[in-house]
């Protein structure tokens, strides 16, 4: 279980300093419903989007995606009170990569620096099968389909319920993901189109036009019951976990925290056969309206490093700018120096500038 904090006591910026806190955060959980036909071998890699009726089974459920809200308290200019952000962490990760605990003096909350230099809430969440969310026995049953559906209800249930007492409901969600969780927004971007209930996508750590990336050398993939018997021994052996987490780190140690390491190792969760192997299904073209922003580390091990695919950042653009036709602009942003992870190494702060720089653009 993920440790929770009531609220974040303080935050930190560039230089060290410490300055008192500006985010209030609460613990919520949203019901949704999903509708949806997932293949019905998880390894169909355009999760069913080209599949014959014969190939795929119908999904029917409700589940639980837990999360964690922060706002600015009073202390903060609540001009931006109509505004959230969808936080959608990466494979093996939890919501809490958005918020891990100070570290060294240094805040890698992206929560906390939302509310201190944008004055915009957040909405953290948990995916399908993952931390203190619903997690199906069938590890099958967490699909792109299943997972895109569940996360698509949440904007859905902030934009018409009060999410907590005092907190009504919000007029626009700007989805945040990393990684695969950007695959999942990606996906929803794919199957619902101009009907996204998304009013701006960032997209980070996740190129679609990457086809020479080799996703299946992630070092230390292995099933979570396999990996620790002690937390993980009753699920289904489809449920993994990435026990080598330094792929996700910059190759040069010295730009990153050894122990925001441990922390990682210490916090891992699980991902789903299905999950991985649909990585692909983001190569499909979207016709969703809203603006949409990508930004990848330059140092990411997975997309940057070896390749000359992110130091012409214009090519970079006009290749992946094809993939959303319909998109109401379009920008990549290559962030110098970040990894994979680019959160948690320390140039965090330059892609937390460029997130709130891009939600006060799409919201505008």
């Amino acid at each position: 279980m993920q440790p929770v904090s009531p609220c974040i006591k303080f935050r930190t910026d560039c230089r060290g300093s410490i300055a008192p806190s500006s985010c209030a955060c609460s613990p919520v959980t949203i019901p949704v419903h999903v509708d949806v036909l997932v293949p019905k071998d998880p390894t169909d890699e355009f999760a069913g989007l080209k599949s014959h009726t014969s190939e795929l089974r119908r999904v029917d459920a409700t589940y639980d995606i837990y999360g964690i809200f922060c706002e600015p308290d009073t202390t903060v200019s609540s001009r931006n009170k109509d505004v959230v952000q969808l936080l959608v962490h990466g494979i093996t990760y939890t919501g809490q990569y958005w918020s891990p605990p100070v570290e060294e003096f240094r805040n890698y909350s992206c929560a906390a620096f939302s509310c201190a230099h944008g004055a915009y809430s957040s909405l953290a969440v948990d995916a399908l099968g993952v931390g203190l969310s619903s997690r199906p026995m069938n590890a099958s049953d967490v699909q792109y389909p299943t997972s895109s559906a569940a996360l698509s209800q949440v904007p859905r249930h902030l934009k018409t319920t009060p999410l907590l007492p005092g907190v009504p409901a919000f007029n626009k969600v700007i989805g945040i993901g990393h990684s695969a969780g950007s695959g999942l927004l990606n996906f929803g971007a794919i199957v619902e189109g101009s009907q996204s209930p998304f009013d701006g996508l960032i997209l980070t750590a996740s190129l679609s036009t990457a086809v020479d990336l080799n996703i299946s050398s992630l070092p230390g993939l292995t099933s979570a019951r396999d990996a620790d018997p002690l937390r993980w021994n009753t699920l289904d052996p489809a449920y993994f976990t990435a026990t080598n987490r330094s792929i996700f780190y910059p190759a040069d140690p010295s730009t990153f925290s050894p122990r925001m390491v441990l922390l990682d190792e210490f916090t891992e969760d699980v991902g789903t056969v299905g999950i991985f192997a649909q990585t692909t299904t983001t190569s499909l073209t979207t016709g969703y309206t809203g603006p949409v922003a990508k930004v990848v580390g330059s140092e990411d091990q997975l997309f940057c490093v070896g390749t000359d695919r992110c130091r012409d950042v214009a090519a970079l653009t006009a290749a992946e700018r094809t993939l959303w036709p319909a998109a109401k602009s379009f920008e990549v942003v290559v962030e110098q120096g970040s990894g994979h992870d680019m959160n948690l190494d320390f140039f965090a702060e330059g892609p937390f500038n460029m997130f709130v720089q891009f939600v006060k653009q799409f919201s505008e």
